[in-house]
């Protein structure tokens, strides 16, 4: 099949500086290569445990090091024109996903939702399923709330074109009313009054914990909850809240959407598989009642931030001469509500706006769970072959003529805890299951089965969420993540074994660094633990400075932090920003990584079994604005802050032994002996600056936890105490 340039809907072009790159790229491997030298010829003739341990840390740098630069080799970025699609488009069924009213509250779920609904796309075509898999009232509630609302705020979306469309971002805004017509402040004033007397009723029946009756009459759903619904063991839920096909109507006579609200059944003892079963059974419960051919999920905490993100999804998804390719198009995950300097790295800015783009040059990205939009065949189970061309005519919906009693009622079938038992749902068809990051996971076997995917960032940002704002939920959102991406590699979709032969070798590269991510925790922990306690005990470990080999050390640490800091840079981020991504990326690889190594023993020793964790949207005032004020939070007792509080405590000691030794002694011999170990204590004590802080400076409710102090400094007691008769 050929077309002409214009007739594309998508144009590609590759990053500039590539030459430049590949030069950094053999020159610094020509310092990893003279690093293992020197390691192999200079075996010191004791303490070879520890050198060997050393030697272990440095190879699985330069492994993840060479993991990276798959992204890094030949970036490349997609040009999408939505102006040459044709007039009538596809339909879209969207799925959104909330599990906990408490940590996602209601009013997050019904912005979400409201922002989805007003997508600049035909109404006709398009069908909303709200998955909520903690079976609540409340949050039934709010989604009745925002179907009511949505017939007033469509109307005023398209009138005016108001980004964003999310209702409660929009009115936040401080000029969302300033410079329009009389006609528009009007319409302002009356649809801001409704949107917050909507969130009032949300936020009275959270406080209350139950629906008022004289609003539980409007819907036949609340009847559903006239018995006490357990979030663990209930029957399916169904109810259908806005009736497509013209049968409901805005006010100003405009067809709506088809909103349907969806709990599947859950029982004691049936496996419900979290996310991924959840968003099967809305596969299943869309496929009866709208049959889109394509499927766009997104979390609830996820709102649309472009209203024409759908639009530029179906320049890949239509393309004449690519589109029958693509399994799945993956939008960025932006946040808002970040510090001006990223306090805990949350944005994910290497991800989404660095590595994602180098992705896209072999065979696409990762499935990052929320923001992507599939084709409901590659889902399904559907190989891709070269012959494979989309069928996109409209489909029938299962029972034609059947009134939405009857389809709410076959839905509660489909959603049963039992429909699955011996079908392939979560092994060859809908989301795997069996891991913690189970998209991850789907998007690895859809591309081993043929499909590519492509990464689509607008220039106007697609959706923004809420990232995690203090330090706790941070780590445990990574511990997750690296848990799931680990539990990948040590599957059967490993990409050193099932994927060689069916992805291309940049995706293996990929994919390793990824599924791979949780052992960063073991270089990483070997350096921060072993160099000090090898110092303190005055054992050195690298070239003195003044041999000529420390040159090769120390320019390996130096390229490698300014290249991260200049690719970060180019990314329009900041000095700072980079700081706290450094840090970090250290914590991380002391806590969240550590922890996940554990939980993947643990598992594999069938001891216990990888858990599915939500991290709270709810945010405390004070809390807020002491992360405002790029504050760490450490308010609570958790073991994830041990080992890097430990860790930063023995850095700080050696490094201030050192700085006494050679101020006291004038001591260049010490600093010739021991350069690299007093400088990399140095580094660490020095980022590690917050933890200090707040273990013995702060006085806020945001401070270290004493229990956590006393214990991380008995522990690095204990292990200088410890550590001399071990090596």
């Amino acid at each position: 099949m050929t077309s002409s340039p214009a007739t594309r809907l998508f144009a590609t072009r590759q990053a500039p500086g590539r030459l430049v790159y590949k030069l950094y790229f053999a020159v610094f491997i020509a310092g990893i290569l003279s690093l293992f030298y020197y390691r192999l010829t200079h075996i010191p003739n004791d303490h070879r445990l520890l050198w060997l341990l050393i030697s272990l840390a440095e190879f699985w740098f330069a492994a993840v090091w060479l993991f990276q630069q798959g992204f890094r080799w030949a970036p490349t970025f997609h040009i999408t024109y939505p102006d040459r699609l044709p007039e009538s488009l596809p339909k879209v069924d969207v799925m959104v996903c909330t599990a906990d009213p408490v940590r996602e509250p209601p009013s997050l779920v019904a912005n979400t939702l409201l922002s989805l609904m007003a997508y600049d796309y035909d109404v006709d075509k398009l069908a909303y399923y709200l998955s909520d898999d903690g079976g609540s009232e409340l949050t039934f509630h709010a989604a009745y709330q925002a179907s009511i609302f949505s017939k007033h705020w469509l109307p005023f979306c398209r009138k005016y074109n108001v980004e964003p469309r999310a209702p409660q971002q929009y009115f936040s805004l401080e000029n969302s009313i300033a410079g329009g017509s009389r006609n528009f402040q009007m319409d302002h004033s009356s649809v801001k009054k409704k949107f917050e007397e909507m969130q009032e009723q949300i936020e009275k029946v959270g406080r209350n914990r139950h629906v008022e009756k004289e609003t539980r009459k409007q819907h036949k759903g609340f009847v559903e909850w006239e018995s006490k619904v357990n979030p663990r063991d209930h029957p399916s839920i169904i109810e259908v809240l806005l009736r497509g096909n013209g049968e409901d109507v805005d006010v100003d006579g405009n067809n709506m959407p088809t909103l349907v609200y969806v709990s599947r059944e859950k029982r004691p003892g049936h496996p419900h598989h979290y996310k991924a079963g959840a968003l099967n059974a809305m596969n299943r419960v869309s496929n009866l009642i709208s049959n889109a051919p394509f499927i766009l999920n997104v979390d609830c905490d996820m709102h649309s931030n472009n209203a024409q993100a759908l639009r530029h999804a179906m320049c890949f998804m239509l393309d004449p001469k690519e589109s029958h390719r693509i399994g799945y198009v993956q939008f960025p995950q932006s946040f808002g509500g970040l510090t001006k300097n990223d306090l805990y790295a949350n944005g994910v800015k290497r991800i989404y706006e660095i590595e994602f783009f180098g992705a896209n040059a072999h065979n696409g990205p990762m499935y990052a769970g929320t923001g992507s939009i599939h084709r409901r065949e590659s889902l399904n189970g559907r190989k891709f072959t070269h012959d494979y061309r989309p069928n996109l005519e409209e489909k029938p919906v299962a029972g034609g003529n059947e009134s939405w009693r009857e389809l709410e009622a076959k839905a509660k079938a489909l959603s049963s805890c039992t429909y699955e038992n011996g079908k392939p749902w979560g092994k060859d068809m809908g989301l795997m299951y069996g891991c913690a990051v189970e998209d991850v996971f789907t998007g690895v076997v859809l591309q081993s089965r043929g499909w590519q995917s492509v990464f689509c960032s607008p220039e106007r940002t697609a959706y923004l969420g809420f990232p995690p704002v203090n330090t706790n939920d941070t780590l445990i959102q990574h511990k997750r993540w690296s848990t799931g991406l680990l539990e990948i590699f040590l599957s059967d979709y490993c990409p050193w074994t099932h994927g060689v032969g069916r992805l291309k070798l940049g995706q293996i590269i990929c994919y390793s660094f990824y599924t791979l991510w949780a052992l960063w925790c073991l270089p990483m922990v070997c350096y921060a633990l072993f160099l000090p306690l090898a110092a303190a005990n005055d054992i050195p470990i690298f070239p003195k400075a003044s041999d000529p080999w420390f040159k090769v050390f120390a320019f390996l640490g130096i390229a490698s932090h300014i290249f991260s800091l200049g690719e970060l840079i180019l990314a329009k981020g900041t000095m700072k920003m980079w700081w706290n991504e450094t840090r970090m990326w250290m914590m991380k690889g002391s806590s969240s990584y550590l922890f996940s190594v554990m939980v993947i023993i643990l598992k594999y020793l069938g001891i216990s079994e990888a858990g599915f964790e939500i991290t709270s949207k709810v945010i405390d005032k004070e809390a807020l604005k002491r992360y405002k004020k790029e504050l760490m939070e450490f308010a609570v007792a958790s073991p994830m802050f041990i080992p890097p509080t430990t860790l930063s405590l023995l850095n700080l000691f050696y490094f201030l032994k050192a700085m006494m030794i050679i101020v006291t002694t004038g001591g260049w011999a010490i600093f010739d002996h021991m350069a690299l170990q007093i400088i990399i204590s140095g580094y660490i004590s020095l980022i590690s600056v917050p933890l200090y802080e707040a273990m013995f400076l702060r006085k806020d409710k945001g401070r270290m936890p004493t229990s956590i102090t006393i214990y991380s400094i008995g522990l690095a007691i204990s292990l200088l105490s410890l550590f001399s008769p071990f090596i």
